[in-house]
């Protein structure tokens, strides 16, 4: 937060030279790499404003993590992110240093068309204007530069959609996150069927490397039908090499953890089987932390405003009820109502694997194997239940 007061200020000494609006009034798109922290992963996307005096970089998606309650607030989809702004030459340093590739699209704007931009921005400063409620696919910080640079044109942006992609809002993310395999696994344990929509032309900008890319092949007709080019010179600024990059590839991804705990159960069940009595520890464990991570998704799905967490399919192997079998077995295991909600269990856990392709969810191939798990623990019981001829 201090920096980012520091940058106000700096602002607040800077503005009145640039509110001239000179015609040396310059404005570029700024499009960061990505980084090596999670929150790094898609880029950045930055507004320079510059004449003979000034040099500013405005952007959007300045958040803090020390604000209150801002990890819950981010779960439920209330977190608030700010406009910042900062030295052109701070901003561009601060992404070469970490090692990601700063790219500079200058604007082919009027000299009328820049300064409605600029008084945008300027707007935007205003302490009572500054904040926002941010969404990670629809409002963040390569949609907002993209929407004001777009109203203030004398006219409009036209794309070239001649080999616009039909991917999915997960396939896109899982670009970015296909080198992070846990997270990609915590990103499709958390967001549901929505993610799996395909995304227009426009939403797929929500990324700064669409958003640059299609801003360099498109085009600005005025109001009397004149076409420019909506970008000119390109100027690259490398990042550092060896500092950020790609992750080293893990043998220990969630594939492989969880198929060989699934391994594992197994081999304890069948041992289990023929000894012919319960072991309900593991039970206990297993279902357990089931129904915690159950009961995040439960506040995902039903509390959560976020916009692609509802409805996710995952809830049906992966739920908070998981705790009411598990207080059946612990305080009533030879009684009917257990032996039928293991019956149940099985039923949905079985069903969920068979329904998983059909389903209108891309499912992580992690999920396979623990969604065997709770179906290997139920038959398991029933089995021993049978075999002392309690069933």
């Amino acid at each position: 937060m201090k920096k980012l007061y520091f940058c106000l200020l700096t602002l607040i000494f800077c503005v009145p030279a640039v509110a001239e609006k000179s015609d040396s009034l310059r404005i570029s798109l700024l499009t960061a790499a990505p980084g090596g922290q999670a929150y790094e992963l898609f880029g950045h996307t930055g507004i320079r404003v510059h004449d003979q005096h000034n040099d500013i970089v405005f952007h959007y998606g300045v958040f803090d993590f020390n604000a209150p309650h801002f990890f819950y607030r981010f779960t439920k989809g209330e977190t608030d992110y700010s406009i910042g702004a900062a030295a052109y030459r701070d901003f561009i340093f601060s992404y070469v240093l970490r090692g990601s590739t700063v790219y500079e699209q200058e604007l082919s704007l009027t000299t009328a068309e820049a300064g409605r931009l600029l008084d945008a921005l300027l707007v935007n400063m205003e302490p009572d204007r500054r904040i926002y409620r941010y969404n990670f696919l629809f409002d963040n910080c390569a949609t907002r530069p993209r929407d004001k640079i777009e109203q203030c044109l004398s006219g409009r942006i036209v794309y070239d959609e001649s080999n616009a992609s039909t991917a999915t809002f997960r396939e896109l993310i899982h670009r970015h996150t296909r080198n992070h395999p846990w997270l990609t696994f915590g990103i499709d344990l958390a967001l549901g069927a929505p993610l799996d929509r395909t995304a227009t032309f426009e939403e797929q900008m929500f990324l700064p490397s669409i958003l640059m890319e299609n801003a360099g092949k498109a085009s600005i007709v005025d109001d009397t039908g004149v076409m420019r080019p909506l970008t000119g010179e390109t100027h690259t600024y490398e990042g550092v090499s060896g500092i950020s990059g790609e992750n080293s590839p893990t043998l220990f991804t969630p594939l492989v953890v969880f198929t060989l705990l699934f391994a594992l159960v197994a081999v304890f069940s069948i041992w289990e089987h023929r000894r012919g009595r319960h072991i309900r520890a593991p039970d206990y464990v297993i279902f357990g932390l089931y129904g915690l991570f159950g009961c995040v998704l439960f506040f995902l799905i039903f509390i959560s405003i976020h916009p692609a967490t509802s409805p996710n399919y995952s809830a049906l192997w992966c739920h908070p009820f998981l705790w009411v079998i598990a207080l059946c077995e612990a305080f009533a295991p030879g009684k009917r109502i257990t032996t039928r909600l293991m019956s149940v269990l099985l039923l949905v856990s079985a069903g969920t694997i068979i329904a998983m392709p059909f389903l209108p969810q891309v499912f992580n191939p992690a999920f396979i194997p623990l969604a065997l798990i709770p179906a290997v623990r139920s038959i398991t019981w029933l089995w021993i239940e049978r075999k002392n001829g309690r069933l």
